[in-house]
């Protein structure tokens, strides 16, 4: 008998936005992307008994409709991302290969919105 291991590839994480998202545009379709960083903070009781925090920053690569929402993604922005890992691998100018495990976003929900700039009309 052969057993197939069924390919299972969700992730859900939560954090803040660490700085401001930039929109790009790829490819000859012009595709929105952008690349937003998270801050997850996770408390745990340490051996001697003292709580301790420790911060993992998480890439998200955010494509299509959900990257051209830039407006929303701003530092601090506390936010739930949904999602699947995804493995990136390029070389360097100097050929030397490098590979990065992202988070690619299928769902972001803002748990605050920030405050929206209002630009003052020139009288």
């Amino acid at each position: 008998m052969s057993f197939r291991t069924p390919s299972i590839n969700n992730v859900s994480i939560s954090g803040n936005i660490v700085r401001d998202a930039e929109i790009n545009h790829v490819g000859e379709a012009k595709t929105p992307v952008t690349t937003i960083t998270i801050a997850h903070n996770q408390r745990y009781k340490a051996q001697n008994g003292k709580w301790q925090e420790s911060v993992s920053f998480v890439d998200v690569e955010v494509w299509g409709v959900l990257a051209e929402r830039g407006d929303y993604y701003k530092k601090g922005v506390p936010v739930i991302v949904e999602g699947i890992l995804k493995g990136n691998q390029w070389k360097d100018k100097e050929g030397k290969g490098h590979s990065k495990v992202v988070v690619r976003a299928a769902k972001i929900h803002v748990l605050v919105y920030p405050e929206k700039e209002v630009k003052e009309e020139k009288k």
